[in-house]
């Protein structure tokens, strides 16, 4: 019975996880736009204008990151596999379900042939241009790339989805803490609300989205970051794999006067020391993920 709680669980929560929560997807979004050469630009720009016409709150490239979660708020679930990858985690070595083929890694690639096409027509690239905008995004937040699996998890935790934490209400589960960033994100979560009608984002949004974006490159300027030039997504999941253990499912709550270190563990209180650690990765993985974006979009249409 314990099982198969637990399955109906991870597959629930599976079905309805997103990664980063909008203002994470934004400001990947506009370090990227920040950094698009003059031809790339021109290209996403009327791109947008395209998605605009059917769905008039798609009003700027910063906007097209959160369409695919849109969609599924709209009841459209086609795509949901498409959001993430499941590198195993499974320190137990319990039997493991089959590989998923259609996940974010097979999703980038084809948004990217897409936009590469000559015979595509615009509409149907404009809709990839907001899919590639938001899975480059997806891939860089840890817990999209890793599943834990152990014998009352055989089905998998869903990306954390189904790891429990004591936050007060903030979050319910390990996958809300990092889609928020460990709360790095959380004073942004009012642009874009889950739950209320889609708006366009204003200007006072794009302007706190920008100075947002100016403090993380700020802080990790492009140069500085070992292996932004890999523009390989399944190198970039493999990164995420290994902050995924390391610093959520493995993330140490605090280390005592002898060193010993005390690990988190489901339904444990969030630990400042954890949320810190957390944050340090979330910056930088914001950083990564926008300047890789733009890599690939001044690839695509370069000038």
């Amino acid at each position: 019975m314990k099982k198969s709680v637990f399955f109906f669980l991870a597959l629930f929560c599976c079905l309805n996880a997103n990664a980063w929560w909008s203002p994470g997807h934004m400001v990947t979004a506009m370090i990227a736009y920040k950094h698009l050469n003059k031809n790339a630009k021109a290209q996403v720009d009327q791109l947008t204008k395209i998605l605009q016409r059917d769905y008039p709150y798609s009003n700027h490239f910063t906007a097209l990151s959160t369409w695919p979660d849109d969609l599924k708020a709209e009841g459209e679930r086609s795509y949901n596999s498409w959001h993430y990858t499941n590198i195993p985690y499974n320190p137990k070595g319990v039997a493991l379900p089959p590989k998923q083929n259609v996940d974010v890694i097979w999703a980038i690639d084809q948004a990217k042939s897409v936009l590469r096409s000559k015979s595509t027509n615009d509409v149907d690239k404009a809709r990839q241009l907001a899919f590639l905008i938001h899975f480059v995004g997806d891939l860089h937040q840890p817990l999209h790339s890793t599943t834990y699996y152990d014998n009352d998890l055989p089905a998998g935790n869903a990306g954390g989805n189904a790891f429990p934490v004591s936050s007060y209400g903030k979050w319910r589960n390990l996958h809300q803490v990092w889609d928020d960033g460990c709360g790095y994100l959380s004073e942004y979560n009012d642009i874009d609300p889950y739950g209320k009608q889609k708006e366009k984002v204003n200007e006072a949004e794009l302007k706190r989205l920008e100075d947002l974006a100016k403090k993380i490159c700020k802080a990790h300027p492009e140069k500085s970051l070992v292996g932004v030039d890999v523009l390989d997504q399944d190198f970039w999941a493999l990164e995420s794999h290994k902050l995924a253990i390391k610093y959520g499912y493995k993330g140490v709550q605090s280390i005592d006067e002898k060193g010993w270190k005390k690990y988190i563990k489901p339904n444990d209180p969030l630990s400042e020391y954890y949320l810190e650690q957390g944050q340090a990765v979330v910056e930088k993985r914001l950083a990564m993920g926008g300047y890789r974006l733009a890599k690939v979009l001044n690839e695509l249409f370069p000038e």
